[in-house]
């Protein structure tokens, strides 16, 4: 989806300049090792962590009812909170919670979000002094979306990511939150990175259904 890979680079360029420039500096890369110091024999090595995106792949989710693209695909798993569908991919302990709900015809943004903080008071703080970035979403279609985005360092050095989507439509409100947690020394470019995927790659290309619309039943998220 060549769209989608020009909005991501352009959304990692502005992300990454925000996180790098509250970080510390990064550290040296190590001095190559002789052949006398690789590792013995039978010893696992460290691998570096695999970035999000890759293997994407498109999941309806009739409880939503939404379409959404998501990295990593088959290492999602939903489930249930309410009226909430929540999705957890443990390789990068990141979490993509998702509602659509009726409102009155004419609902504003603000009012959908006042609702969902009513039911779900752990979403992300769109006033938190962590938001680098406010804007609007041209996703999904024929809703009125904005969007917050936020980092954060937290205690023994990782670094908290948050997305937050929400939206008025005539009629109903759409909310999207996003949430990811790194650690080490690469963990501002890590989240950075994450945010960056799933802004432009899930958010900036879901697709909500309408009441005329069919559903199909959910694939492969289980």
């Amino acid at each position: 989806m060549p769209s989608r890979t020009l909005t991501m680079g352009k959304a990692r360029v502005l992300l990454g300049a925000v996180i790098a420039a509250c970080s510390s500096p990064p550290r040296p890369a190590a001095a190559p090792v002789a052949p006398s110091q690789a590792p013995p024999a039978g010893h696992a090595s460290v691998l570096p962590e695999r970035g999000l995106d890759h293997d994407w792949g498109e999941r309806s989710l009739a409880r939503v009812p939404a379409r959404v693209e998501l990295p990593d695909a088959r290492s999602w798993h939903a489930h249930p909170s309410g009226s909430f569908t929540v999705l957890e991919h443990g390789p990068t302990h990141s979490t993509l919670v998702l509602r659509v709900s009726r409102a009155a015809r004419l609902v504003r943004p603000e009012a959908c979000e006042e609702e969902a903080r009513l039911l779900r008071p752990s979403l992300p703080s769109s006033d938190a002094p962590s938001v680098v970035e406010r804007r609007a979403l041209a996703a999904p279609p024929g809703f009125d979306t904005r969007l917050v985005v936020g980092v954060e360092p937290r205690a023994g050095g990782s670094v908290h990511g948050f997305a937050l989507a929400v939206g008025a439509a005539t009629g109903r409100c759409f909310v999207a939150s996003f949430e990811t947690e790194s650690a080490g020394a690469g963990a501002p470019g890590t989240v950075a990175d994450r945010l960056a995927v799933v802004v432009s790659g899930v958010f900036g290309t879901l697709h909500v259904s309408s009441a005329e619309e069919r559903v199909t039943p959910p694939v492969g998220v289980k």
